[in-house]
């Protein structure tokens, strides 16, 4: 597993990297709203094991995160178009379900399931696409929102491996321990500085304090609810695209939880 989780780490992140650093913003947001489909297309088994990934309201919800992210990237203040989009996913949703109600009469959960599903996916990767078109270092507001959760990640499952003794939460994930939730924290800290230092000059000290740890803390906590997601639908991963990493969510769990603070974060400082 180590050595899949290496290999995979060698070959992937150099070439986003580079993907980040050379294409555009509008290149980066269909890559976001790839990756946008692809977590849905996990998401819905896992959640709702009644849902096939081809009908009606799966292919609604694969259509209204395209529409939300092309709005997040072609209007500068999107988030009301965002929610009425999601608004109207309720009565399209509903029309979509009824026609189940005879067979199953679980409509309003599938209803709830599928908004709660692009609130958490494309909704939240809508604040990556604002965060890389921020007019003064953008792609370094990535860069840092990525090394710090890569870092976090890093710090705390083999801190977590090697030292780790007392269950954080043995219900949910009985492989994470409070040694390496601290060992994360403490990963994020040291990689946000180093970024703050050579990439976000403008990014201040008192912000980069509060904002840092709450990565430490809020990276953990995204990883959680997506096991959480799992353990309830008694699968392991959410998906096998990855080698030795699982699925597209199991891959940006922590960076769901993180992308709204670096989007608050980036908006007080500017």
């Amino acid at each position: 597993m180590h050595v899949k989780r290496i290999l995979s780490a060698i070959v992937a992140i150099p070439l986003l990297w580079l993907f980040i650093l050379n294409a555009g913003g509008l290149a980066f947001t269909v890559l976001l709203m790839v990756v946008a489909i692809l977590a849905l297309i996990e998401y819905y088994p896992m959640v709702d094991d009644t849902v096939a990934l081809c009908e009606p309201l799966a292919l609604l919800g694969y259509g209204s995160a395209v529409v939300m992210m092309g709005a997040a990237h072609f209007i500068t203040n999107p988030w009301g178009v965002l929610l009425g989009v999601l608004l109207l996913n309720i009565p399209l949703g509903g029309f979509f379900l009824l026609s189940r109600f005879e067979s199953d009469s679980h409509v309003v959960k599938h209803l709830q399931t599928h908004i709660f599903g692009l609130l958490y996916i494309p909704m939240i990767l809508s604040c990556l696409v604002r965060l890389r078109l921020t007019p003064t270092h953008g792609v370094m507001w990535i860069f840092t929102l990525l090394v710090t959760v890569a870092a976090c990640d890093t710090a705390a499952f083999y801190v977590g491996t090697y030292f780790g003794k007392r269950k954080l939460c043995p219900a949910v994930s009985p492989g994470k321990t409070v040694e390496g939730f601290l060992g994360g924290m403490a990963g994020a800290l040291v990689a946000g500085f180093f970024m703050k230092g050579v990439f976000l000059p403008d990014l201040g000290w008192f912000s980069c304090f509060l904002l840092f740890p709450l990565v430490g803390a809020f990276g953990p906590l995204g990883d959680l609810f997506e096991s959480a997601m799992k353990r309830a639908s008694g699968i392991k991963d959410s998906g096998h695209i990855i080698p030795g990493h699982g699925g597209i969510l199991d891959r940006i769990d922590a960076l769901l939880f993180v992308a709204p603070l670096f989007y608050l974060f980036m908006i007080l400082s500017a």
